[in-house]
């Protein structure tokens, strides 16, 4: 892999997130295998396949973060406080 290339990219992306942008794209195939080619190799396609399956792992994490959220705010209501273990919160009523 060429990192003057990778340099280039992110220093001409119009956005401060260029300095995100991976060595490498991550992305599942339809049948379900992972595929990680290098930036500077990847087709435009890839480029969409990656982005695709960011957009997929983002919106599981937020999920995920959702659901702890909504159990503290659970917790929190029924007394529980920072050091309380959850298995110990009280759920009857």
């Amino acid at each position: 892999m060429s990192t003057s290339i990778i340099t280039s990219l992110r220093k001409q992306l119009p956005s401060f997130y260029g300095e995100h942008l991976p060595d490498e794209l991550r992305y599942r195939r339809a049948d379900g295998q992972e595929v990680i080619v290098a930036l500077d190799a990847a087709t435009v396609d890839e480029l969409a396949f990656a982005i695709q399956t960011a957009n997929a792992e983002s919106l599981a994490l937020g999920r995920r973060r959702t659901a702890l959220e909504d159990l503290h705010t659970e917790v929190r209501k029924r007394a529980a406080r920072g050091a309380d273990r959850i298995a110990d919160v009280s759920w009857e009523g």
